[in-house]
């Protein structure tokens, strides 16, 4: 008996020993360290702000608390950030990204993403967001039945971003006529075009990017908002028809809500595929964390940044469900998004 209870001991202090252990590991990985999340897209825009509210709080809820600093690499609507963090070095849990959605499913879509989504760790998102297709208030486009018999020129970033997907697949399958013109880095530089009148309109751009950029465009009405992408109505556009209600059957609908997932996919933050798991529950965890914190949710509300967190695990099984799409769907999608 007094073998057994010394064994039992002995036991308990090892695990002791082994926890505070891995513990001490943690905070020195991180002690002194810098983090940097890459953005994929230019500055002043949403991710970046999300990527920059993350940068002033995220620190203090992860071991070790290391600064964060922003890095942006805007590129192929997000897809050249992807496709740095899919294969570049180091992988330890130092670099992190912020990409669109777009991004995500752009391997199933077309040949330029060389990365596979799910392989990616998932830390999670800022929040459900949907998009809009917003139109100059001089535009004589004031519906989406007027987008059916009236060009419109909308900006875009290039392949992958919704800003070209979106407007690309209501051409297609609804007949919309929309001009789309790509090579902007970022929503911000598609506002300063539309002030320009270079472009007549956004269609793709995110509900949060709208109200915390251009609050002023929305309440003088200088915005006609002729349909939201997400697989459910946003409170606050009770009034603004989804996308997918305009489908001609259940084929084409399935489409547009493959893409309208994108609603979810909204500010992901993640790791990249050969972040050791210790890492990465430190990662998660600490996000969570953050998203409670009193003091990101004060800062995020003078920003105008919505938050309600999504969880790592979700963002998961959405992407997983998006590789799950039958062909047939896909091929709508891909047909529709060709040049």
């Amino acid at each position: 008996m007094k073998s057994l209870t010394h064994q039992l001991a002995a036991f308990v202090a090892f695990c002791a020993t082994a926890c505070a252990g891995a513990k001490v590991y943690a905070a020195d990985f991180y002690q002194g360290k810098t983090l940097t999340i890459i953005v994929g897209f230019s500055s002043g825009g949403g991710y970046d702000m999300t990527a920059r509210l993350y940068s002033r709080h995220y620190g203090r809820h992860l071991p070790g608390n290391p600064q964060i600093v922003v890095s942006n690499m805007p590129g192929a609507g997000s897809v050249v950030a992807a496709t740095n963090l899919y294969g570049a070095q180091p992988q330890d849990g130092t670099r992190l990204g912020i990409v669109a959605g777009g991004a995500v499913i752009e391997p199933l879509l077309g040949v330029q993403a060389k990365y596979d989504a799910r392989k990616f760790q998932w830390i999670g998102g800022r929040s459900v967001e949907p998009s809009i297709c917003a139109i100059w208030h001089e535009s004589p486009v004031k519906t989406m039945q007027d987008a059916m018999t009236s060009e419109v020129i909308v900006g875009a970033s290039g392949p992958g971003s919704r800003t070209l997907t979106y407007p690309k697949l209501l051409n297609e399958l609804i007949g919309t006529k929309f001009k789309v013109v790509t090579g902007y880095p970022g929503s911000n530089e598609i506002r300063l075009a539309m002030e320009r009148k270079e472009v007549g309109g956004q269609c793709g751009l995110a509900w949060g990017t709208a109200k915390t950029r251009l609050p002023d465009w929305l309440t003088e009405r200088k915005l006609t908002l002729l349909t939201q992408f997400g697989l459910t109505p946003a409170s606050d556009l009770p009034d603004v028809p989804l996308a997918a209600q305009f489908a001609k059957n259940e084929r084409d609908r399935k489409a547009i809500e493959f893409l309208e997932s994108d609603a979810i996919l909204a500010w992901p933050l993640f790791a990249p595929p050969a972040t050791p798991q210790e890492r990465m529950a430190d990662l998660r965890q600490g996000f969570s964390a953050m998203l409670r914190d009193p003091e990101l949710l004060a800062d995020a509300q003078k920003q105008g940044l919505d938050v309600e967190e999504v969880s790592g695990a979700t963002l998961q099984k959405v992407i997983e469900d998006l590789y799950a799409t039958p062909n047939d769907v896909l091929e709508v999608v891909k047909r529709s998004m060709a040049e």
